[in-house]
């Protein structure tokens, strides 16, 4: 399952660093609000958990979503992860989550 996840978010592009455990950075440019906006929309739009790091932690206008693959998912939830990964890089890309602000006015649309 590890390696199933790691290599979609490598071959959809993704950018999850030089992982060498079931720890999975995946590594994006944008705010504070911007990566508080995308954790949001993953857990309450598409059931997944992941946590973030951003400034100070690390560089501004650096996000970190922090996934952990385990034994009990399944490639269907590989798949079905990967596919909200791509939706919310999306509306990243698309300023989205900046225009939310700190409201988060995009949940559940």
């Amino acid at each position: 399952i590890v390696d199933a996840i790691q290599g979609g978010f490598k071959e959809n592009g993704f950018n999850i660093g030089s992982t060498q455990s079931p720890v999975t950075p995946v590594i994006l440019s944008g705010g504070v609000y911007e990566g508080t906006n995308m954790v949001r929309d993953l857990r309450m739009n598409y059931n997944i958990f992941c946590s973030i790091v951003v400034y100070p932690v690390i560089p501004k206008d650096m996000i970190i979503l922090r996934i952990i693959p385990t034994a009990m998912h399944t490639l269907s939830d590989v798949e079905e992860t990967i596919t909200a990964f791509k939706s919310i890089k999306g509306k990243l890309d698309s300023g989205e989550y900046a225009k939310a602000g700190k409201e988060g006015s995009y949940v559940n649309k």
